[in-house]
């Protein structure tokens, strides 16, 4: 009985996630400010403005700016106070943004737990509007 529930799970494997492309990714984000939790509370907020760019900010946190681009699968950031790439892979779940982090120390994830149309509120010096 066993090898034919094996047999019949190999016969149909899970169905592969398709990350979103870079095109897919601008068009569900830009002009939104998309609220992150990582399973474990708050991870963050980016306002995903025109042209790739963002601006980032971890709860209570100075803002950050940067520039989004596509390699290979990955959606990666590059922000002016860190020139390391962060990588991603995102997927649309649900209506909303699921991410997987490639970097080191990857594979955990963040969910779209709010989205707004309003620019990020930023603690000082970069006061959002």
């Amino acid at each position: 009985m066993r090898l034919a529930v094996l047999l019949s799970a190999l016969a149909f494997p899970a169905l592969a996630e398709t990350p979103l492309t870079g095109p897919q990714f601008d068009a569900n984000v830009t002009g939104s400010t998309i609220t992150y939790d990582y399973g474990g509370g708050l991870f963050g907020t980016e306002e995903y403005l025109p042209d790739r760019a963002v601006r980032w900010a971890f709860e209570g946190d100075t803002c950050v700016y940067g520039t989004w681009y596509q390699r290979g699968e990955q959606i990666c950031f590059v922000y002016d106070n860190e020139p390391t790439p962060q990588c991603w892979l995102y997927f649309l779940e649900n209506g909303g943004i699921r991410g997987r982090y490639m970097g080191p120390d990857g594979g955990w994830e963040i969910l779209e737990s709010q989205r707004t149309t309003n620019p990020l509120s930023c603690a000082g010096p970069d006061v959002g509007v």
